[in-house]
This record gives C-alpha cells, sequence and structure tokens, in this order.
C-alpha cells in the first residue's frame, strides 16, 4: 500500500512538472467546441441584403410599395435604401446591393386610371436568395393592385377627376365604396374556406447544438488523453524504471494501478470541468452530475487500459505512437468523437454505436437526458471495470517480458 500511495503521488508529480503533455491531449478538443460555440450562439441566421429604391413618383402609392418591403419578416433580411437611379445602377454594377427597384414618375396616375405602367427591377446575379425574395413580393404587390383595380377602379378614378373632387363627387364615391364593402362582406364575414387543421405529429425542435457537440468533444478529449498517458510507459521503459521495479518486491500491478489511480485524478477534473460547462454554461440539462462524472472517468480509464495494452505490445516507443494515433483517431471520427451521431448517415452511425467510445457515448448521453436508470448505470459501469481488469491483466502481463 505504501509502494501504491509513493507510485501515485510520483505520477502526480510527473504531471505537474509537465503540464504541456495535458495541454496538448486537451488542446484539439477545446479549440473545436470553443470554434463550435462561437458559432452556434449568435442564434438563428437569416440572410441580409440591400434594396435601392429609386422612387422617382413621390406620391402616396409609391411610398406604400416601397413600405411593403418594410414589414416583418422582409424587415430583418432587407435594407431599404432611397437612391438616384444612375446611382443605383453604378451600386448595382459594383455588387453592393441585392436589388434596384426603379419607381418611374405617373406610377399613381397611371395606377388609378388603369393605364400599362411599367416597374423597373434589376437585381444581383451574384446572389440567389434575396434577388428572388424582392422578386417574389414584388410580383404579390402588383397582383394585389390588379384585383384592387378592378374591384375598386371606378371609385378611384372618380376621385382623381380634376384637381379637387366636388362634395357630389365625394358623396357617389363613398357610397360606391360602401357598397363594395358590402359585396366583400358577403364572403369574408364569414369566411367561405374553413380550415380544419389536424396535427398529425408533434412538430420537431432544433436539437440543441451544445447538446450535440460537448459530449462528443469531452470523449475526444478522453482518447487523446489515454493515448498520451499511455505512450508514458516506454519513457518508463527508457530510464530504466521498469528494470529497477523489477528488482524490488513491488508488483508491476501496483505500479500500473498507480497510474490508473493518478489518472483518474486527472479524468475528474476533465469531467468536472465538461459537465459543468455542459449545464451552466451551455444551459443543456444534465439529470445527473455526479453518474455523468462517474461514467466519464470509467470510460477514459478503459480507453487508457487499452490504448496501454496495444502501446506495450508496441517494438518501441515510434512503433506505439504510430499504432496509437491509428486506433484513436479512427475511433474518433467513427464512434461520434468528431461529429456527432446524429450527424452521420444511418449507416455509419450504426456502426459507430458499437465501438468502445461510440457505446459509451450513447449511454452518457442517456445519462445526460435522463433515460437511463441507475440499473442501466449499474450494467453499464460493471461491464467497463470488468473489460478494464481484463486489460490490466494483460498488460501487466506484457510488463514483465518488458523488464
Amino acid at each position: 500500500m505504501r509502494f501504491l500511495l509513493a507510485a501515485v503521488i510520483k505520477d502526480l508529480h510527473r504531471l505537474r512538472r509537465d503540464p504541456l503533455s495535458l495541454a496538448t491531449a486537451l488542446g484539439i478538443p477545446l479549440v473545436l467546441v470553443t470554434l463550435i460555440t462561437l458559432v452556434f450562439s449568435g442564434g438563428q441566421a437569416n440572410p441580409r441584403g440591400r434594396l435601392l429604391v429609386a422612387d422617382e413618383d413621390k406620391t402616396f402609392l409609391s411610398q406604400a410599395l416601397i413600405g411593403a418591403f418594410g414589414r416583418e419578416p422582409l424587415s430583418k433580411m432587407l435594407v431599404t435604401e432611397a437612391i438616384g437611379r444612375e446611382e443605383g445602377r453604378r451600386r448595382m454594377d459594383r455588387g453592393d446591393a441585392s436589388a434596384l427597384l426603379v419607381i418611374p414618375a405617373g406610377f399613381q396616375t397611371a395606377f388609378i386610371r388603369n393605364q400599362p405602367f411599367q416597374l423597373r427591377l434589376v437585381t444581383n446575379p451574384a446572389q440567389e436568395i434575396l434577388p428572388r425574395i424582392v422578386e417574389e413580393t414584388l410580383s404579390v404587390v402588383v397582383e394585389g393592385s390588379f384585383y384592387l383595380q378592378k374591384l375598386a377602379g371606378v371609385p378611384l378614378r372618380t376621385l382623381s377627376t380634376g384637381p379637387a373632387p366636388d362634395d357630389a363627387t365625394i358623396a357617389r364615391a363613398s357610397v360606391a365604396f360602401t357598397q363594395l364593402g358590402r359585396s366583400l362582406a358577403n364572403y369574408l364575414d364569414p369566411p367561405l374556406i374553413g380550415l380544419d387543421l389536424h396535427v398529425a405529429a408533434a412538430p420537431r425542435q432544433n436539437q440543441n447544438v451544445a447538446a450535440l457537440f460537448l459530449p462528443a468533444m469531452i470523449f475526444m478529449a478522453l482518447l487523446f488523453i489515454g493515448n498520451s498517458y499511455s505512450l508514458d510507459i516506454w519513457r518508463e521503459h527508457s530510464w530504466g524504471t521498469l528494470r529497477r521495479l523489477a528488482a524490488t518486491p513491488a508488483p508491476l500491478g501496483a505500479f500500473l494501478g498507480a497510474r490508473v489511480i493518478s489518472l483518474a485524478f486527472v479524468l475528474a477534473f476533465v469531467a468536472l470541468a465538461g459537465v459543468a460547462g455542459m449545464r451552466w454554461v451551455n444551459q443543456v440539462p444534465v439529470a445527473s452530475v455526479p453518474l455523468a462524472i462517474v461514467w466519464l472517468v470509467l470510460s477514459g480509464a478503459d480507453f487508457y487500459l487499452l490504448l496501454v495494452a496495444v502501446a506495450v505490445l508496441a517494438s518501441n516507443q515510434r512503433a506505439a505512437s504510430v499504432v496509437g494515433n491509428l486506433i484513436v483517431f479512427p475511433l474518433s471520427l467513427l464512434g461520434g468523437s468528431f461529429f456527432p451521431f446524429e450527424m452521420m448517415p444511418d449507416w455509419m452511425a450504426s456502426i459507430g454505436r458499437f465501438t468502445p467510445n461510440g457505446w459509451a457515448i450513447t449511454r452518457f448521453k442517456a445519462l445526460v437526458a435522463g433515460t437511463a436508470h441507475m440499473r442501466d448505470f449499474a450494467v453499464g459501469a460493471a461491464c467497463m471495470i470488468a473489460v478494464g481488469s481484463l486489460l490490466f491483466l494483460l498488460t501487466v502481463r506484457r510488463l514483465r517480458r518488458l523488464t
């Protein structure tokens, strides 16, 4: 027991003196999760463009037409800017706007008198979505104006005759508008077309991006830490530590057990930071923080025992590093530690869930969501302890040969 405690303290002192190795293992996951958080923390992105308007008519109807682009949701996607025709064409040639709308003089007069008239719309060919939105909006307004002209054209033309209509003209126009309102009321109140809405299924809510990516990044960090820590066994071998240890009564199992215990302290710190970041920074609900941390520590310890068992089978430290990377990176990509399973093709995700880290991530997400019960946690933890014990015995047996 004294040897075990001394070996644990020795490993922790080595980690304290060489923090760069741990920082290197955590660097890639930390950078990735920071970038993902920055990208997705701004909320839902909307296209944003600029509509140039050359209003040469400057009448009530021309302003009403421009006002159609100032209402939501168009106002969130388009900034309307008044400009002259020539300057607008120069800006469009430079690609400074999504579209240019020219309203020539005589627009209101032509509309009231039901005369042919043309609006000019110039779109930016380098853009696709926003110019199309402007074109469709303008088409809807023009079509609505056509039906308004058909229904209320006569009263409008009556009011537009002469500089100022007399009382009799205003009275006739008022009667005409009243009759028009009564005729439309037969269609609008009550509506002739009713809508019977049946919800077949609840709409799918958008998945929290942090809930997707953070578990993957945490398990990537566990894999990288396990790989980095497993290669340290070859440093001990090159320094003669294993040969001197073989000449003492201390068992090799205690030496390896001390490394697992010292690594567990590091894993507990990483797990606490990761779960705390999920729950209190990214607002991801965590059903049980203690169970999530214990699961991460057990997972990281098993990853280490798997990688150290592979490392001691190599012929030298360089070969162990190459083989370890050949295992860690494919496991990260396929096992949901780089891209979440929800973003993978179904066939790839079904394979990835059978990898060691894929299995651990799937059950970790169930613990976080609260869909896994205590019995599920106990069975999973027992499986990891059993597999870890087997890997522990295999590694100790191989260490005896290295001494």
